[in-house]
């Protein structure tokens, strides 16, 4: 299936004057050429390939995913962009847009989820097991392996916000409060919540108000667990 993808896109290549690109097909595959190669695991066999297009390039990425009955997509497995670039001296590279990612803690790059070194400065990235671990020997720290969570719209004098409630197995929770008043807050909201936990990075999550928010609440996902370095921070981990 790879090699028959390769001879196609090398026949669709552009190149002037050319219009159109005729395909025969003397194999007698037993397959279904048009159906999606993934390229990874499918993992669950709930899985299906869904179609995921890069914010940044444009690409129609093809990832193992979920959808409902009629189709929409309610989560995806994708972490890069399978999009390439080529330049006129035929120089080719891949789009450097992540769905899922870690941040470097020395220059905040975006790494691959299991990088072990930062792409850019170097730094020896943490495991976030390690992470854990290390969280659970700090005395004045709580640590929730979170079970479920909640999300509640309120407001006061001051505007709305936004109240994200973790809870563990034994029933201990934690709380964490986003206003969305201005811009800055918006997009503190974005970075720091909504794109760490969204099933389907990539693909904006449309919302005005703190209400639309919680229409969609399936598509956040819970974290895994929840640190407490003091009362008024969260944070939270895959």
């Amino acid at each position: 299936m790879s090699l028959y993808q390769q001879i196609v896109g090398r026949g669709l290549r552009l190149a002037p004057g050319k219009t159109d690109c005729l395909i025969l097909d003397y194999a007698g595959n037993p397959h279904d050429l048009y159906a999606p190669e993934v390229g990874t695991p499918k993992g669950k066999s709930d899985n299906v390939p869904v179609q995921v297009f890069c914010p940044a390039c444009g690409f129609a990425n093809t990832f193992w995913g979920k959808t409902t009955a009629d189709g929409t997509l309610i989560e995806h497995f994708g972490r890069r962009c399978q999009g390439w670039f080529e330049d006129d001296d035929g120089h080719r590279e891949q789009c450097d847009f992540r769905f899922r990612f870690k941040n470097c803690p020395q220059c905040n790059a975006e790494n691959d989820i299991a990088a072990r070194r930062c792409r850019e400065c170097d730094t020896v990235l943490v495991d976030p097991d390690d992470m854990l671990k290390a969280a659970l020997r700090l005395k004045d720290a709580l640590v929730l392996r979170c079970s479920g969570m909640s999300l509640q719209h309120e407001h006061d004098e001051k505007g709305e916000w936004l109240k994200i409630t973790y809870y563990d197995e034994d029933g201990a929770d934690v709380s964490e409060r986003f206003r969305l008043q201005t811009p800055a807050q918006r997009t503190a909201f974005e970075q720091l919540f909504i794109r760490p936990h969204t099933r389907t990075p990539g693909i904006p999550l449309r919302w005005i108000t703190a209400a639309d928010i919680l229409a969609p609440a399936s598509l956040i996902a819970t974290p895994g667990f929840c640190r407490c370095p003091h009362e008024r921070s969260v944070l939270a981990s895959a």
